[in-house]
């Protein structure tokens, strides 16, 4: 997750330390509570923040593979939706979150 969603979950009246985890590489992930994300309201089958979701939910079923490639995931029910053209701008705004998270997380380590 990147600052700004943070910020905006924040703003909502959540605290960080309910909603994510920080990472042994100082990157903040969405909790899970089970198997589910902490803002997932299994009773009404939708997210409870999803005008604020973070921007990795909005790109998502759009994914990097392990040899950092722009791939849909094949275990979302929707992945069969996603257009080409989705995934090539999805896949530049992975990235571009990507970079954002990396730069965030080295300046939180005090790294250049």
């Amino acid at each position: 997750m990147c600052e700004a969603d943070i910020a905006r979950l924040e703003r909502a009246g959540h605290r960080r330390e309910d909603f994510s985890r920080l990472g042994v590489d100082d990157v903040r992930r969405l909790r899970n509570n089970g198997d589910f994300c902490v803002f997932y309201d299994r009773e009404r089958r939708r997210c409870s923040e999803y005008e604020r979701r973070p921007l990795g939910c909005v790109i998502y079923p759009v994914n990097l593979s392990v040899e950092g490639e722009v791939v849909v995931d094949e275990l979302c029910p929707e992945a069969d939706t996603v257009t080409d053209r989705e995934l090539e701008a999805k896949g530049r705004r992975l990235r571009m979150l990507l970079d954002t998270i990396s730069a965030e997380a080295r300046r939180l380590r005090g790294s250049p």
